[in-house]
């Protein structure tokens, strides 16, 4: 399944040189595993101030791509962090994870098309 709304993806980034559109993709790239992990850390920790922030903040990263499932997954994590939703929290950030992954492929796909 397609994660990126490609549409909207390439009217957004029309206005940009291609090597700003490059090194934006690479941000999300290159910090993936490291977002990641953080996330499973502050779950395991049961940190839900730092779940809640770093949740938003890749959040903010992910509104670049135009991929409104994984934005939405991530503003649902921010909000169970908020709430200390410890029961759905785990199965939320299983599904953030599988289709943040999904939006990493997407954009590797892209770059190699370049």
């Amino acid at each position: 399944m397609a994660q990126i709304d490609w549409k909207e993806f390439n009217d957004y980034f029309k206005y940009f040189d291609k090597e700003i559109t490059i090194e934006v993709i690479n941000i999300y790239i290159n910090e993936y595993d490291e977002r990641i992990r953080t996330l499973e850390k502050n779950i395991e920790e049961k940190d839900f101030v730092n779940l809640a922030f770093n949740a938003h903040s890749l959040k903010s990263v992910i509104s670049n791509y135009m991929a409104p499932s994984v934005y939405s997954l991530s503003q649902s994590l921010v909000d169970l962090a908020k709430k200390d939703d410890i029961q759905h929290i785990p199965e939320t950030f299983e599904e953030l994870k599988k289709a943040s992954k999904e939006l990493l492929y997407e954009l590797i796909g892209y770059l190699h098309k370049r």
